[in-house]
């Protein structure tokens, strides 16, 4: 009974050795502090300035539906192996947004989709002119990929009216465009 038992730990020991190396695979490396990107962006009040890790960045009622989308962009061309930039994206989503989404986990796996994949780690951009009207915003963006194939995108803000984003800038959606009709207009 005894060597039954020894057996069968050495068994569950083994299995828990392999799940443990499957889990760490599964995972990105954490970067290490040359990797980490970093972003400063002020507002138009000269008392507010931020300086954080992408990742960190959240949305803020100082920030203008310009500011929301230059650090979304800045930080998906500086996309790192930990997804640092679309884990950014992430956070400036609405939570409507987010409902429709699904958890970070399945937004990571969305954005490497072909539809969205040249939106990661780009060469440039170039926006069209912003849109406000009331509490929506509007902006055409033009990446050019690692490729050097234009990319459209349409970005969809809109002010937080309640909860813990009150009166934030947040992405609604990001809808992929024809780019032959807009990049002539840039």
């Amino acid at each position: 009974m005894r060597a039954r038992d020894n057996i069968f730990d050495k068994i569950m020991l083994a299995i828990g050795v392999l799940l443990l190396g499957m889990f760490w695979l599964q995972f990105p490396a954490t970067p290490t502090a040359g990797e980490h990107h970093y972003a400063s962006y002020t507002s138009a009040s000269t008392d507010i300035a931020h300086t954080s890790k992408w990742t960190y960045l959240k949305p803020d009622k100082a920030l203008s539906p310009h500011q929301v989308i230059d650090i979304q962009l800045r930080a998906l061309q500086q996309n790192d192996p930990a997804d640092s930039g679309v884990i950014t994206l992430f956070n400036f989503s609405s939570p409507s947004n987010r409902a429709y989404l699904g958890p970070l986990k399945h937004f990571r796996l969305m954005v490497r989709e072909p539809s969205f994949r040249p939106i990661l780690n780009f060469k440039s951009y170039k926006t069209g002119q912003l849109v406000v009207d009331g509490k929506n915003a509007y902006q055409l963006v033009v990446v050019e990929t690692s490729e050097g194939r234009q990319e459209a995108f349409m970005f969809i803000l809109t002010k937080q009216r309640r909860g813990t984003y009150k009166d934030c800038w947040m992405t609604e959606g990001i809808a992929r465009m024809e780019t032959s009709h807009f990049t002539s207009q840039l």
